[in-house]
C-alpha cells in the first residue's frame, strides 16, 4: 500500500549549527517548505519539493534528507520531520563554512 505523505517543514533549528540570525532565516524557509513523500512498507518511493522554501539548496537537499531519515528507520511523521529539519540545517552549515573557506 502506498502512502503519501505531504510534510510541512517548520524547523526549530539547533543552536550550533548556525549563529542566532541565520536559525532564524533557515527556520523562515523551512516553514515554508512543504514535501510530497511517497512511502510503500515503510520505504521512501518517491520525494517531490510540493512548495519552495525559497532557497534553491534547501529544497535540493530536503529529498536527499528525507531518504537518508527514512533509511535510518524514521518512519513516524512528527520524527521523520524533525529528522529532515535538522539534517537540512547541517548541510546549509557545512556548505555556509565551505563557502567562506574558498
Amino acid at each position: 500500500m502506498m502512502l503519501v505523505l505531504a510534510l510541512l517543514l517548520q524547523a526549530a533549528a539547533p543552536a550550533q549549527a548556525a549563529p542566532d540570525a541565520d536559525i532564524t532565516v533557515i527556520g523562515n524557509k523551512l516553514r515554508k517548505l512543504q514535501l510530497g513523500l511517497a512511502m510503500d512498507d515503510g520505504k521512501l518511493t518517491g520525494c517531490t519539493v510540493k512548495v519552495s522554501s525559497g532557497d534553491r539548496f534547501i529544497d535540493d537537499v530536503a529529498c536527499t534528507s528525507a531518504r537518508t531519515c527514512v533509511g535510518s528507520g524514521v518512519v513516524e511523521s512528527s520524527q521523520l520531520l524533525g529528522c529532515i529539519n535538522q539534517r537540512i540545517v547541517i548541510a546549509v552549515a557545512q556548505q555556509r563554512a565551505k563557502d567562506r573557506e574558498g
